[in-house]
């Protein structure tokens, strides 16, 4: 199944959470998987598909995210399933952004 995977410029427990308020808010359901992967069924763009997310640790500022599409509960096409993943990178990345920003100005 398609994925994707970015460098990010933070920790890895900020992105941890960053996956998690994401699912949260798009009313998804989690559990935390075998090695620290979070499954989770997720309705992106008006399908409901399961996604793995994945966070690896390079330092202690830095981090990989993985998003890899692991079942479609619909049937999508392979432009669909990557436009879902690459929502789901966007959002990610921009939650992240925003709460950088927020710690930006209270220091």
């Amino acid at each position: 199944m398609p994925g994707l995977k970015e460098n990010l410029n933070c920790s890895r427990r900020m992105v941890i959470f960053a996956v998690f308020d994401i699912i949260d808010k798009m009313g998804g359901e989690y559990e935390r998987a075998m090695a620290g992967d979070i499954k989770a069924k997720v309705n992106v763009l008006g399908k409901t598909s399961e996604y793995a997310f994945a966070v690896t640790e390079l330092t202690s500022e830095t981090s990989i995210l993985h998003i890899s599409l692991l079942q479609t509960m619909e049937l999508l096409a392979e432009e669909e399933k990557q436009l879902a993943i690459h929502y789901l990178l966007d959002s990610v990345l921009q939650h992240i952004e925003e709460v950088q920003a927020l710690e930006d100005k209270k220091t």
